[in-house]
């Protein structure tokens, strides 16, 4: 999606120019949509690509296509962990998996967190269509791991989306502050209070 038929028209030396400066867009727009959300300004992503931003609008139209572009290529990602843990031969280590690598993204990536939880900066095609597929994917992960008798046969699909988001607000609390690696003990708390039987060590952070 983050392609540009533009550059064809240009020559040798601009088109190289051009390139870079989009792939400088996209990194800078990428880091700081990861650390600061979706709100991220214009100005801040092109500071960061050392562009103008003129040049983003050139070359992107406008700060929410940019973003979309980023946001749509996180939830792919995600995708494409669900689509690995669908042909694990083990459903119930598909399942933790993707769960946990679900749960990290969300963390670590404040943007996906706020497109998961808000659905902004997409229209409404756009999330029937690519919130439609994960789900879709997430469904089958967790038909699964009921179909092999390890995860407790009470726990939804629902559940599952609700508790990816656990640690996402784990930061602070009480004067207490999370380990940057405290989502890999709240996955692992979360999991053994998932499945059916033989709970498993916390990682050690």
């Amino acid at each position: 999606m983050l392609g540009n038929d533009d550059d064809q028209q240009q020559p040798l030396d601009q088109r190289a120019d051009s390139r870079r400066n989009r792939l400088r867009l996209v990194s800078a727009a990428r880091k700081l949509v990861a650390e600061k959300g979706i709100e991220v300004t214009a100005a801040e992503i092109a500071a960061a690509a050392d562009v103008g931003v003129a040049t983003l609008y050139r070359r992107f139209g406008s700060k929410e296509a940019l973003i979309r572009d980023i946001l749509i290529d996180g939830i792919s990602e995600v995708e494409m962990a669900a689509d690995t843990a669908l042909v694990d031969t083990d459903a119930w280590r598909g399942f933790c998996t993707f769960f946990s690598f679900f749960s990290q993204t969300q963390v670590v990536n404040q943007g996906i967190a706020e497109y998961l939880s808000a659905a902004a900066a997409i229209s409404a095609q756009e999330e029937a269509e690519y919130h439609g597929q994960l789900l879709s994917k997430l469904q089958q992960i967790v038909r699964r791991a009921h179909e092999s008798g390890a995860l407790r046969p009470d726990v939804t699909w629902q559940d599952i989306v609700l508790l990816s988001r656990a640690s996402v607000a784990a930061g602070h609390c009480l004067g207490v502050d999370a380990p940057a690696d405290q989502w890999q003990r709240t996955c692992a708390l979360i999991i053994d209070g998932l499945q059916a039987t033989h709970p498993s060590p916390l990682p050690v952070v």
